[in-house]
């Protein structure tokens, strides 16, 4: 799981900060989002300690609902298509 928390060396940090930079861009926000990459680093270190590093790929598709489901937290109005294409992106990211 999250081939780049642990090969890339960017840490769950790292990871966090790639998934919001998918969110900015594909909901145009603007301002800081110190707050959703904070939630973003809290969700993940959830989901990984969840599993004690024995992933599987239904996981991951847990956990990719799980961080759609934050988004929506942050980002209520978007339209579905938007919301499905930053999951793809995220997707690709874990």
């Amino acid at each position: 799981m999250l081939y780049n928390y642990f090969v890339s060396g960017t840490g769950v940090v790292g990871v966090a900060k790639q998934i919001a930079d998918v969110i900015v861009r594909k909901f145009n926000i603007t301002g800081t989002v110190t707050h959703l990459i904070d939630s973003l680093v809290f969700k993940l270190k959830v989901i990984y300690r969840a599993h004690d590093g024995d992933f599987s790929w239904r996981d991951l598709g847990g956990a990719i609902l799980d961080l759609g489901q934050l988004i929506l937290t942050f980002v209520p109005a978007g339209k579905l298509t938007t919301i499905v294409s930053a999951l793809w992106d995220i997707a690709t990211i874990l």
